[in-house]
Order: structure tokens, then C-alpha cells, then sequence
């Protein structure tokens, strides 16, 4: 856990503190790693959600995905609920967006998962600005308490996350992000515990409609007796038009605990 943070923080100090003058003089021109925020480039390719781009002015994004336990003890027996996020552009730079309550990949006891949980909650990501070819963002989400997830090893409280998305090439993105996640353990007599989170991207655009993605995330998994849990992700996303995009996941934990299932197979859809 610690040489995966390591490893993102370096990664975000070293975009942050590449040369900026050129971007500095034309502030207002999109960057290379938005590529003028098409779909494709302000979606979230994965679950992840490793994205430093921001909501289109005045423009809805929707983003639904649902997940499917791949694992061969028990089959595809196990589903999650479908994850869903409604983003909105509030000014140039703010996107507010307003998350479905889900879980991903339910399975083990009292709803252990293997990726991350979430839960409904409601907040805001800012842009920060640009940086030769990299942008930089923050976000905030709080999540109110339910009953539904009442009965669960761990309830969310609120993630913060800083995020960097470089291209380095034209048809490359490279995204980095570094977390702060803020949880109630109820089977340790609901202890509040926070958390440092990591995660590590890299998308290729194939062609005008097929793109792919390869990520990395990781967490303290402490509900689960464990230090961190790690998991990785491969995924496809295809432009069906402007407004509509597929993606097609498969992922896997490193470290699955407590008897969770490791592998899931997952797909959905962004509308904007």
C-alpha cells in the first residue's frame, strides 16, 4: 500500500511540476488529456472513476454500470447493484455530480466487497487548471447514513480525491489519483476510521470509436483484517455516437479478503 501511494504521489508531483508556461499563456484552450471534452474524454472509463476532465457546461452526463461475480467458487451467482452517477457542469471549471446507492462486487459476509463500496452521495469535482498537457482536479463527496447499509462491515462517510490526467502522446491518456476516504466500521463497534486511497490509469484511443483501459486501485482494507487491498481493471469502450458510449469491464482483486469473490465482469453505458 504504502509504495503504491508512493508511487501515485510521485507521478502527481511530477505532472504538477513539469512547465507550464505555454499553458499558463493560453489558459482558456482545452488541454491534450480533455481533448476538447468529448464524451469519451470527460466519461469515466472504469468504476475507478480516475478522471481529472469536467462536466460540460450546462450538460448532464449520466453514468450507469453494472457488475456481474465472475469468480469460478460459486459461479456467477452473486451480482451487484447497477452503479449509477448523474454529473452536471455548474460553471467552466466545477462539475456537481450525485451518486446512486451500490455496492460493487457484493459478496463475502455482511456485504464484504472486493472493490470499492459506494453508497448514495452528493458532490462536487474543480478544475485546477492545466499544466502542459496535464489537468488537474479535486473532489468532495459526502454520503448520508442509510439504513439499507445499516448491516454492512463498512459504511462510507466521505471521499476526497486529488486527480491528474497527462497525455504524453496524442492517443494516450495516463491519469493518477490520490484519495482521502472516510468510513464507519460497524463490526469493530463502529469505529470511524480514514483511509489513503491510490489509484493508476492508462487509456489508448485504438481508432475515432474504440478505446481501452487498464487501471489499477488500491485501499486499506483494515474491516478485513488486511493492510490494503488491490484490484485491477481492464475495460473497452466504444462511441455508439456523440451522446452515447459502451464500456466492457473485467477486473480482478490481488489480495481478495474475507472470503470475497476476486474476479467480476461488469458493463454500461454514459448518455450525455
Amino acid at each position: 500500500m504504502r509504495r503504491a501511494f508512493s508511487i501515485a504521489a510521485l507521478l502527481l508531483m511530477v505532472l504538477a511540476l513539469r512547465p507550464h508556461a505555454a499553458a499558463a499563456a493560453n489558459a482558456s484552450a482545452p488541454t491534450a488529456a480533455c481533448k476538447g471534452r468529448t464524451l469519451r474524454a470527460v466519461a469515466s472509463r472504469t468504476h475507478g472513476k480516475v478522471n481529472a476532465c469536467i462536466a460540460t457546461l450546462h450538460r448532464f452526463i449520466l453514468e450507469t454500470t453494472y457488475y456481474q461475480n465472475a469468480s469460478r467458487l460459486g459461479g456467477t451467482a452473486l451480482a451487484a447493484y447497477p452503479e449509477a452517477r448523474i454529473r452536471y457542469g455548474l460553471a467552466p471549471r466545477i462539475e456537481a455530480f450525485i451518486d446512486y446507492p451500490s455496492e460493487i462486487a457484493k459478496s463475502g459476509n455482511r456485504g464484504n466487497g472486493v472493490y470499492f463500496m459506494t453508497g448514495a452521495g452528493v458532490g462536487a469535482k474543480v478544475g485546477l487548471g492545466e499544466f502542459h498537457n496535464a489537468y488537474f482536479s479535486i473532489s468532495g463527496e459526502e454520503h448520508p447514513p442509510l439504513a439499507a447499509l445499516a448491516n454492512t462491515a463498512i459504511v462510507p462517510d466521505s471521499l476526497y480525491n486529488l486527480y491528474a490526467d497527462w497525455s504524453p502522446a496524442r492517443s494516450w491518456i495516463l491519469g493518477a489519483s490520490l484519495g482521502s476516504y472516510s468510513y464507519t466500521q460497524s463490526n469493530i463497534g463502529f469505529a470511524h476510521v480514514v483511509t489513503p486511497t491510490a489509484a493508476f490509469s492508462a487509456s489508448h484511443d485504438i481508432n475515432a470509436r474504440y478505446g481501452i483501459t487498464a487501471e489499477v486501485t488500491t485501499q486499506s482494507v483494515a474491516a478485513y483484517g488486511g493492510s490494503a487491498q488491490t484490484a485491477g481493471t481492464i475495460g473497452i469502450q466504444r462511441v455508439i455516437n456523440p451522446r452515447l458510449l459502451f464500456s466492457f469491464e473485467i477486473g480482478t482483486a490481488f489480495n481478495a479478503s474475507a472470503g470475497s469473490k476476486p474476479h467480476y465482469i461488469g458493463f454500461g453505458f454514459t448518455f450525455r
